[in-house]
């Protein structure tokens, strides 16, 4: 399934959920947003994963200064060129304004603003301290009390609790497929539809399971770990990966591993009455996520060098580490040199992968990775 083909199936498919009277939520795709509650409103969270060209990057500058993070321009870009794949914006009704990075705060302004959606506040504390902890649990009580006012009433603590545990079957599934699928291609398209759709494409990712865990990838190929900004959809990226020798064999990036492996512990499920506390939980114990301050590196770093160990004990091979850094992303720039010293300490070879959204970068972008690629 290609982009086009794909969005526009999403397209049919928001359709579909508006013709139920639901209400359409979108928000940049970064972590800690309670996507549960807003399933529980009955409403249907999108998350802004649409990325990877000049034309919208280029569209977003009567509005931001092209020194701003290429992702954010793009997400502003797709509402202001708005081409036919991605008409299914249209169908949006409210965008919640987080404030994972400068960047995501000047981006969903523009987008509430400039294009006439009604905006949800909903700001995430950069540290995990006890105080944090009570911070968010009260965003999370005004989050659902907007959203409470939008439904016309309240949200029932049984249905919390069940979008908490359909999501989390859900983050299960996609880990089994991040462990079983071989192909990096194959792997990131299932991932990234999946995070468009949620959980009603769970019966879909049970068969793909099945047909895809046959996929097998040559032994020449070298074994990649992706980490930093993700690769979002219409992004060239990983052809180029591939096509130099590589293939990705973990996403350790916002649409991949960050988002999955948020899975409640059962017992925390079972025993928590409160469903607001489950979120507040969940969010303590989101460490690889880079709102995770003092400790986002140091635990980076010993995440990447366990998997690299335990991937090479497991297969007998080696893994390089791809730091894809989008231009202007300071929250990956700022500690990529420190990332790329420690993992060669451990042996770990890192190649720290700066770039825009620009097609006259493909050659350069190509080489530097061959080259990489020929150095492991």
């Amino acid at each position: 399934m290609d982009d086009i083909e794909l969005l526009s199936e999403y397209y049919a498919f928001l359709q579909e959920k508006k013709g139920e009277g639901k209400k359409v939520v979108a928000f940049m795709s970064h972590d800690n947003i309670p996507e549960e509650l807003i399933d529980a409103a009955g409403f249907v969270p999108l998350r802004m994963i649409f990325a990877g060209n000049d034309e919208l990057m280029d569209a977003s500058h009567d509005f931001l200064s092209p020194s701003t993070c290429a992702f954010a321009q793009s997400c502003i870009g797709v509402f202001s060129v708005k081409p036919n794949m991605y008409k299914f914006l249209d169908l949006i009704d409210y965008f919640i304004l987080s404030n994972h990075c400068v960047s995501d705060i000047c981006a969903s302004e523009v987008i509430t603003k400039y294009f006439n959606i009604k905006r949800l506040n909903f700001y995430v504390s950069y540290t995990k301290t006890e105080n944090s902890l009570k911070y968010f649990k009260i965003e999370v009580l005004d989050l659902k009390k907007q959203l409470e006012e939008i439904k016309g009433t309240e949200i029932g603590v049984q249905e919390l609790k069940n979008s908490i545990r359909k999501y989390n079957e859900f983050k299960k599934k996609l880990m089994e497929i991040s462990n079983t699928i071989k192909s990096g291609s194959q792997k990131l398209k299932i991932i990234q539809k999946a995070m468009l759709f949620g959980p009603d494409i769970l019966p879909e990712l049970d068969s793909t399971i099945l047909k895809q865990s046959e996929i097998q990838v040559s032994d020449k190929i070298k074994d990649i770990l992706l980490t930093g900004c993700s690769i979002f959809i219409n992004d060239y990226l990983l052809d180029l990966i591939e096509e130099g020798g590589g293939n990705v064999v973990f996403f350790d990036t916002w649409v991949g591993f960050n988002y999955y492996y948020q899975i409640i512990d059962e017992n925390v499920l079972n025993s928590t009455k409160d469903p607001i506390d489950i979120l507040t939980h969940r969010f303590e114990k989101n460490f690889y996520g880079d709102h995770s301050v003092p400790n986002f590196l140091q635990r980076k770093v010993s995440h990447i060098d366990t998997f690299s160990k335990d991937y090479e004990k497991k297969t007998g091979k080696k893994i390089g580490v791809i730091n894809h850094i989008i231009k202007f992303c300071d929250h990956m720039s700022i500690m990529s040199s420190h990332l790329k010293n420690k993992l060669k300490v451990k042996g770990i070879y890192v190649l720290n992968l700066e770039r825009d959204y620009s097609r006259a970068n493909r050659g350069q972008l190509s080489t530097r990775i061959e080259a990489f690629l020929e150095m492991m």
